[in-house]
């Protein structure tokens, strides 16, 4: 399963990747994520850059950077972050 959400323009943010264990290693998260960035590649007008983020699950950023994604926090784009919180 892929979730993803964006602008349907240039920026687009992968919310979830998740293929049951007995799957795992089997290409599925690699079709997953490649059919993502296809159907970004096709709504994003020619000749425009496009900006894809996620936030990785410990211990699988390789899977990402296998993809072509770059770890953060990097000095060239800063830390990546989050907020969890309570709506009390």
């Amino acid at each position: 399963m892929g979730r993803m959400f964006g602008d349907n323009s240039m920026s687009y943010f992968i919310k979830d990747v998740v293929v049951s264990p007995e799957y795992q290693g089997k290409g599925i998260g690699k079709l997953l994520i490649n059919d993502m960035i296809a159907f970004i590649k096709e709504k994003t007008p020619k000749g425009w850059k496009f900006c894809v983020e996620l936030m990785s699950a410990s211990g699988k950023e390789v899977f990402y950077e296998k993809l072509g994604f770059e770890r953060r926090p990097s000095v060239m784009f800063g830390a990546g972050m989050f907020l969890i919180e309570n709506n009390i």
